[in-house]
This record gives structure tokens, C-alpha cells and sequence, in this order.
């Protein structure tokens, strides 16, 4: 027997005398008086599921047919935070409690959660990361996801209990920081405001398989659309200022990403790929060698963006789709000891000029 799922707002509701099955407790006929989702499952399954535009929106638990032996009065209320996660992890996502605690289900349930995407970001990690910390009588226990989709997480759950979404963010020694560079000669096409210069931030995070790049900008001419690229070369030296002997030829060339700043002035990018120290490229159709690239910038993708700062617009760059984009915006700076971009971590210094190291499976 399923009765359907309710939302309570805190008042006190009782079941009708008939409706009423001996094999359920009479505490399970009164709700309690926090807000929650209930339902009376039976071994037949069922399912609760928040509404939308309440505290438990996207909330779903699904129970499977055979994980009941008789009804039982589930229960999902928000669980107050005073047992924190693990140093390790940092919650994204509401807490809840899920009753009867510490029922075992002889098939798991499935439990679904809503998460902040912005908090996942801002620690370095990407939706595929976020996982679902369960607590246990020895602590906290983790569950990775099955499924990720709209901003929620999806997991099994084999006992009922309180769960929170959360993440693992990455070590300090995982990450690699560095600041790209305002082309001098179009910073002004570029800025905001004249009291401020355009800032921009990447960490990139390094992976077993690919890393990634998480790029932040701030103080930049809001709604101006650019184009990301990783490159060979960069056109600034290592204080950023332009280099006197660039010929503008930035190298190999690869296409990233679009870049388009906000009404505020910010830029935002989330990228997953091969980054650091064994990024390059070549041509088999040449005798070209592969090269690395340890460069990343951005260019105007709109050559009239920078035609106030003396660009010429009869003469546009191939760094967007069309090859019809504006000048460069921002770049990366190469290491003043090694020459090298900063997606170059292992630089070999024993040679002449120094190369980017490349390590062994």
C-alpha cells in the first residue's frame, strides 16, 4: 500500500480511523510539526518528490519494489548542519534528513539532490565531481553519483539516513595559478573604466586524465565578446609589457572557448581538457614538428570593438570562427627564467633554450 507523498507546512495532520493499517504504528498517522515530504510506502515501492518553489524542490527519493517488507512512513526534512563535513569536503547543496534513520532497504533507494553549481565551481570542480556524503554511525561515509543533470546529483542509497551534496576540492599542490595580460595597445578598447585595469585570473587543476582551467576576469567593458585560444607563443615578455621583437606570430593556435563578459565587467570560463606541461600540436601534412603549447589569451571577437584603440578593421585576425576577429586582448606570460607559459609546470632547464619536461607513464 503507497500513500501519496505530502509537503507539510507545520501543521499537525491525522489520518482517518479507517484508513489506518494495523501494521502501522500509530505515531505514523501524525505528521510531525516540521516542514517535510511523507509518505506511507509499502513493498511495492514509491516515491517522494519536493514541489517546485518549496525548500525541497528537486528533492526526489525513489524506493524500489522489494525494499520494503511491509509500510512504512518515510520521511525527508532539512537536517540542521551542526555535524560538518569532513575537513575534506565542502557541502554545495542543502542537508536532509531522511527517515526512519538507519533503516537498511533490501534494494537501494534512489536519492536525488539539488546542488549550487557557482559553489562547485568556485572550488574547482565540475558537476561530474560533486558527490553525496551519508552519515553513519562512525562518521560521515561518501557516495559517488550516478547521475548528474540541472544542477542535482543522484545517487543509491542503501539506509535511510541525513545526506548532503558536497566536493572534494583540490589539494594546493593540484593547482596552478597565473594572471593573463592586457595587450597594452587595445587595454583601453578592453577596460571597464579608465580607474581600473582588466584583471584576469586562471587556476588550472591537474588530472589523472585531462585537468581544469577555471578562468575569472573582472573590470572588463561589459558585453564585449572574445575568443579563448591556448598558442605557442605570447606577445608579451614576462612584466607585460610588448615584446619589441614578437612578429606577430603567436604559433600553433587552438581554439578553446567563447568569452563573454557580463553587465558587471566579469568574465567566466570552465574548461576541461589536456592543459599542463604535454598540451601541443602538429601538422601531419608537413614536415612540422610537434609543439608545445603553453600560452592562453583571448582576442576581440568583433574587429569594430577595437577600432577606438587604432585598430584596423580592414584587416581582421583569423582567432575566431568566421577568421574575421579583432586583436589580442589578454595573454599569458612567458616565465622569465625559462621562456616558457606558465601551462608549462616541469620545465627542463639542462638545455638551450629550456623545454617543457614530459613525464613518463
Amino acid at each position: 500500500m503507497t500513500r501519496p507523498d505530502r509537503t507539510f507546512s507545520g501543521k499537525r495532520q491525522r489520518c482517518q480511523p479507517g484508513a489506518v493499517l494495523l501494521t502501522v504504528i500509530l505515531a505514523s498517522c501524525v505528521a510531525p510539526e516540521e516542514p517535510g515530504l511523507y509518505s506511507l510506502i509499502g513493498p511495492e515501492g514509491g516515491e517522494l518528490v519536493g514541489a517546485p518553489g518549496t525548500p525541497f524542490q528537486d528533492v526526489r527519493l525513489q524506493i524500489a519494489a522489494g525494499a520494503l517488507d511491509r509500510p512504512t512512513y518515510i520521511s525527508i526534512t532539512q537536517a540542521s548542519a551542526t555535524s560538518p563535513l569532513p575537513a575534506t569536503a565542502v557541502r554545495c547543496g542543502p542537508m536532509f534528513a531522511i527517515r526512519p534513520a538507519g533503516l537498511a532497504l533490501k534494494v537501494p533507494a534512489t536519492a536525488t539532490l539539488p546542488y549550487d553549481q557557482i559553489t562547485v565551481e568556485e572550488h574547482f570542480r565540475f558537476d561530474d565531481e560533486v558527490k553525496v556524503w551519508a552519515a553513519r554511525e562512525t562518521g560521515w561515509g561518501q557516495q559517488l553519483q550516478t547521475d548528474n543533470a540541472n544542477g542535482t546529483v543522484t545517487i543509491e542509497l542503501p539506509a535511510l539516513t541525513t545526506i548532503a551534496a558536497g566536493v572534494n576540492p583540490p589539494a594546493e599542490t593540484e593547482k596552478v595559478r597565473f594572471s593573463l595580460k592586457p595587450n597594452p595597445k587595445f587595454v583601453e578598447c578592453l577596460a571597464q573604466n579608465d580607474r581600473e585595469e582588466p584583471e584576469v585570473d586562471v587556476t588550472v587543476v591537474k588530472g589523472e586524465q585531462n585537468d581544469g582551467l577555471f578562468l575569472r576576469g573582472r573590470n572588463i567593458k561589459a558585453g564585449v565578446e572574445f575568443d579563448l585560444f591556448t598558442v605557442e607563443q605570447s606577445a608579451l615578455l614576462a612584466d607585460g609589457t610588448a615584446d619589441p621583437a614578437f612578429n606577430n606570430n603567436f604559433g600553433l593556435a587552438f581554439y578553446q572557448s567563447d568569452v563573454q563578459s557580463s553587465d558587471r565587467g566579469r568574465v567566466r570560463v570552465n574548461l576541461r581538457s589536456i592543459f599542463l606541461n604535454v598540451l601541443f600540436g602538429f601538422d601531419g601534412k608537413s614536415t612540422l614538428e610537434p609543439r608545445g603549447i603553453h600560452q592562453i589569451g583571448f582576442w576581440f571577437d568583433e574587429p569594430e570593438d577595437a577600432a577606438d584603440c587604432g585598430f584596423d578593421v580592414t584587416k581582421p585576425t583569423p582567432f575566431n570562427p568566421k577568421h574575421q576577429a579583432g586583436p589580442l586582448a589578454m595573454i599569458s606570460v612567458p616565465d622569465a627564467r625559462t621562456g616558457l607559459g606558465p601551462l608549462c609546470i616541469d620545465p627542463d632547464t639542462s638545455v638551450t633554450p629550456a623545454v617543457c619536461s614530459v613525464e613518463e607513464d
